[in-house]
């Protein structure tokens, strides 16, 4: 994810600034020679995705609120966006990432095919809200590196191997120190599944067990310090919930303005639009390598893309569930322009749609017609949502 400019009361000293929103600018310009995006269903040993039905006007997340564009209204909605979202978001994260570190030691404690599976589905599942997380991976998780470090892809597999070969003791915290492509998800996943989604009981080796138990515990222990640093802010830092609802405030050299903050979130949505379209799905589609899909070894790169697409909608509708309302960015569009507020959330869900028509798993069938022209139509899909953000909503926002 791009490094935002507003992140920047949580840099490292040594670190230098970033200008604002680069990746985002340099990849509007490749927008028109792209396009679309669809869900599919899971892969092989992955618990079901239940379908996702379309938000309508009558959905409680889009009920808008007759008001000004003022400060109050742009706090209100980045304070419902972080408490709804953002913490909502990683509060499941840590319950997943607890559940995983449970089920690896119990194959570890226990090494049969069904200890095995529920490892795997547990690794399956801790993937699902922190993919829903990547529309908003500004703040802590860039800054201070938990997006590297549970995340980092295509993993480094020699250097993996190299340190299971050696005589390093495996400890979380030695983990912790070495490359981000050695640890996080896909470091987990490389020895959980095998090269080939194929691994046995009886493949697995001491040392791979062994690090696998330490890359799970510093993965669990890396999702808490993310939670930690915006609910209760963390390494001297005030937690980034207060950052973002404290925004406009003389004292916040994060957000100079209200609206800054509000942008912060469009610009985090069209991150991960651009991601997905352009490097999650375009360097496929150009390379037929799967080693450049992203969960490869667990064959689930499909679920990922759905996720992601799950992130940008719950950040736009201000909730990951519809029982849990507040102020959201589509209340806000929809009180200045009813039909664009409309327009976007159909084409959310088309993009969705788009990836749903994807053939899995895709890691097996790269290279066959129909998967390369439903990934094609995914793409020009999910680019859509991108244009209509980018042209429509950010100058509202911007404007404001």
């Amino acid at each position: 994810m791009h490094l935002s400019p507003f992140s920047l009361m949580f840099l490292p000293r040594s670190m230098p600034y970033v200008g604002p929103c680069t990746k985002v600018v340099l990849a509007a310009s490749l927008l028109t020679l792209l396009g679309g995006l669809s869900r599919q269903s899971l892969t092989l040993g992955a618990p079901a995705i239940p379908p996702e039905p379309f938000i309508t006007a009558e959905d409680p997340r889009t009920e808008a609120v007759s008001r000004s564009i003022d400060q109050a209204t742009s706090r209100q909605l980045v304070g419902d966006f972080a408490d709804r979202v953002v913490v909502a978001t990683y509060e499941e994260l840590v319950v997943r990432s607890e559940e995983l570190v449970a089920t690896v030691n119990a194959f570890i404690s226990n090494p049969t095919d069904q200890t095995l599976q529920a490892a795997r589905e547990s690794w399956i599942t801790a993937r699902f809200p922190w993919e829903q997380s990547e529309a908003f991976a500004f703040g802590p998780a860039d800054s201070l590196g938990y997006d590297g470090a549970l995340d980092d892809w295509p993993v480094n597999e020699a250097d993996v191997l190299a340190v299971i070969n050696s005589e390093e003791e495996l400890t979380p915290e030695y983990i912790a120190t070495l490359q981000t492509t050695q640890q996080g998800f896909h470091a987990i996943e490389f020895i959980l599944f095998g090269v080939e989604n194929d691994k046995t009981v009886d493949d697995f080796s001491e040392r791979e067990l062994a690090y696998l138990q330490a890359a799970t515990i510093a993965f669990d222990q890396t999702a808490k310090a993310l939670l930690q640093s915006w609910v209760t802010g963390i390494d001297g830092n005030p937690p980034y919930r207060q950052v973002l609802a404290t925004a406009g405030d003389s004292s916040n050299p994060a957000y100079l303005t209200a609206n800054a903050a509000v942008e912060e979130i469009v610009q985090g949505m069209l991150g991960c639009l651009d991601e997905v379209a352009n490097e999650k799905i375009g360097e496929p589609l150009e390379t037929k390598d799967t080693v450049t899909l992203e969960s490869r070894f667990s064959q689930t790169t499909l679920n990922d893309l759905h996720n992601n697409l799950l992130s940008v909608r719950n950040a736009y509708l201000g909730s990951i569930s519809a029982s849990d309302t507040g102020y959201s960015l589509s209340a806000w569009v929809a009180e200045q322009n009813p039909a664009l507020d409309d327009q976007i959330k159909r084409e959310l869900e088309a993009a969705i749609d788009a990836v749903a028509a994807i053939p899995g798993p895709v890691e097996t069938n790269l290279e066959e017609a129909d998967t390369i022209a439903q990934m094609e139509a995914a793409q020009a899909a999910i680019l859509q949502v991108f244009n209509t953000l980018q042209s429509e909503v950010l100058p509202q926002v911007q404007a404001g």
